[in-house]
């Protein structure tokens, strides 16, 4: 119980950052390094994708699902579903 809520804490981390990006900039407020930031973040979780659907096949989880949810959580979602940490 104690890993699966290090894992969901980790996920509700990147949710907000996901939320908190777009906010600033429609705040008005310009911060190049939260840009950069996001843009790496974005980069390494599609550069993740085809780790989790080789990680995951042994799972039948589908490969939409997949590529979803590892472009907003990246390894934080995959990597404790493969290792049996948390559930589907």
């Amino acid at each position: 119980m104690g890993e699966q809520r290090i894992w969901y804490g980790m996920q509700a981390g990147l949710v907000f950052f996901w939320l908190a990006v777009p906010l600033v900039g429609l705040l008005g407020y310009h911060i190049p390094a939260l840009t950069i930031l996001a843009g790496i973040i974005l980069l390494a979780h599609v550069l993740e994708i085809p780790l989790a659907i080789n990680r995951l096949r042994s799972k039948n989880v589908p490969t939409g699902k997949v590529v979803l949810k590892t472009l907003v959580f990246g390894f934080t979602w995959w990597l404790p579903l493969s290792k049996g940490y948390t559930k589907e």
